[in-house]
C-alpha cells in the first residue's frame, strides 16, 4: 500500500459501521431510562441497566477477545450489530422492568464483540507506519453520533413515541451489519499448531509485561470517565452550574479533534510520548473539575477530560496492537478493554460509595489521585517505543 492510499476499503467500510453502531447506542442514550419509569422502575432500576451492560461486557470480553483470533474479526463485528439490532426490538415486548434489565445484558455483549473486533481489525489492515494514525481515526467515528443522535433520539420518541423510537434504533444497527457485509478482512497467520489464528491464549498474553502495563495505565482515564458520567449531573447542580450539557458537548469536541491528531503524533514521536500527557491531563482534569466554582471552569474541565481521552487511547490502544502478534490482537484487546470497562465500574459504583460518604469532590480528587497511580505504573511496566 503506498502512502497516497495507506488503507484498503474494508478499513472505511469498518469506520463508516462504527459509526452506526455507536449512532444506534447513542440514540437511545437519554430515553432508556425514562422507558424504565414507564414500566414501573426507579433509580435502581436505573442504575442496574447500567451496570448489568456493564457486567456482560467485563465478563464476555475475556472469551470474545479470544474467539476474535479463532474465528475472524469479522463475524464478531456481525453479531455485536446484529445483538443491537435485536435489543432494542426486544425493549418493545417486555411486560414490566426485569426481563428489561435481563435484555440489556445483550449490550453488553454486543459492545464487547463489536468493539474489541474493531480495533483488531483497525490493526490488522493498516500499516505499521501509520498504524497510530489509523486506531486515531477509528475512535472519532464512535462519537460522531454524540453531537446529534441522543437530541434526534429524544425528539423521535417525544413526536412517536416509543415504538418508532426503538426500531428506529434497530434500523441504525442494522445499517452498521449492511455496511459490514461487503469487508474482507486480511489473512490470519497459520500458527505451529497448523490453525489458522489460534495463536497464544489468554494466560500467554497477559503474561506480557507491557501488556499489563498497558492495561493498568488504560484504568486511570477508565475510572475518572465512569466518575464523570455517573456524578457529573448531580455535582453541577449542587453547585449551582447550568453547563453540564456542556460539559459532555466539550469533551465530545475535544476528544474527536486530539485523537487523530494524537494517532498521528504517536506514528512519529513514539506512543508514550503521546500517552503520558494524556494521562497526566485525566488527573490535572479531574482535580480541576473538584473545584469549579462556575460554568467555564466546568467546560474547561471537560475539554481536559477530551483531551485525555484523545490521547490516551490513541498512545495506549495502538501499542498494544504493537507489541502482540496479528493471532493474539483480539485476546489482548480483550484483556485491556476488560480492564477499562473494569475502572469505568469503578469510578461508578466504588467511588459512588466515596461521593455518598465525603462528597462530589472527593470523589473525583480520588479519580485524580487513581490517574497518577496508573501512570506510574505504566511509567514502571512498560519501556520506549518509538
Amino acid at each position: 500500500m503506498g502512502d497516497k492510499h495507506p488503507y484498503p476499503l474494508g478499513f472505511y467500510l469498518a469506520l463508516v459501521a462504527n459509526f452506526f453502531f455507536f449512532a444506534s447506542f447513542q440514540w437511545t442514550y437519554v430515553t432508556v431510562p425514562a422507558y424504565i419509569q414507564t414500566l414501573g422502575g426507579g433509580a435502581t432500576e436505573i442504575g442496574l441497566a447500567v451496570s448489568l451492560a456493564t457486567l456482560s461486557a467485563v465478563v464476555g470480553r475475556p472469551a470474545i477477545g479470544r474467539l476474535v483470533d479463532r474465528w475472524g474479526r469479522k463475524r464478531w463485528l456481525l453479531i455485536g450489530a446484529g445483538l443491537f439490532a435485536l435489543e432494542p426490538v426486544l425493549y418493545l415486548g417486555v411486560p414490566s422492568v426485569w426481563p428489561l434489565l435481563a435484555v440489556r445484558l445483550l449490550r453488553g455483549l454486543g459492545i464487547a464483540a463489536f468493539t474489541t473486533a474493531y480495533i483488531t481489525l483497525v490493526g490488522d489492515m493498516a500499516p505499521a507506519h501509520r498504524r497510530g494514525e489509523a486506531v486515531g481515526i477509528s475512535g472519532i467515528t464512535s462519537n460522531l453520533g454524540m453531537l446529534f443522535a441522543p437530541a434526534v433520539g429524544a425528539q423521535v420518541r417525544l413526536e412517536w413515541g416509543y415504538p418508532v423510537h426503538f426500531l428506529a434504533a434497530a434500523a441504525i444497527a442494522l445499517l452498521s451489519l449492511v455496511v459490514l457485509l461487503p469487508i474482507r478482512e486480511p489473512d490470519r497467520p497459520v500458527v505451529a499448531d497448523g490453525q489458522t489464528g489460534s495463536g497464544p491464549g489468554w494466560r500467554s498474553v497477559i503474561r506480557i509485561r507491557s501488556v499489563r502495563a498497558i492495561a493498568l495505565g488504560s484504568t486511570g482515564l477508565a475510572v475518572a470517565y465512569g466518575a464523570t458520567m455517573s456524578f457529573l449531573p448531580p455535582f453541577a447542580a449542587e453547585r449551582g452550574l447550568a453547563a453540564a450539557g456542556g460539559y459532555f458537548s466539550a469533551f465530545a469536541v475535544a476528544m474527536m479533534a486530539t485523537q487523530a491528531a494524537a494517532g498521528w503524533l504517536s506514528d512519529r514521536l513514539g506512543r508514550r510520548a503521546v500517552a503520558i500527557p494524556g494521562m497526566v491531563s485525566t488527573g490535572v482534569a479531574m482535580a480541576g473539575l473538584a473545584v469549579v466554582g462556575h460554568d467555564a471552569a466546568l467546560l474547561a474541565a471537560g475539554v481536559g477530560l477530551g483531551l485525555s481521552w484523545g490521547l490516551v487511547r490513541a498512545g495506549l490502544d495502538t501499542a498494544l496492537i504493537d507489541v502482540t502478534a496479528p493471532e493474539a490482537r483480539g485476546t489482548a484487546l480483550g484483556f485491556l478493554y476488560t480492564c477499562f470497562d473494569g475502572g469505568m465500574g469503578l469510578g461508578s459504583f466504588g467511588l459512588g460509595i466515596v461521593a455518598q460518604a465525603a462528597g462530589y469532590a472527593t470523589a473525583f480528587r480520588a479519580a485524580a489521585l487513581w490517574a497518577e497511580i496508573a501512570l506510574i505504573g505504566y511509567l514502571i511496566g512498560s519501556r520506549w517505543r518509538r
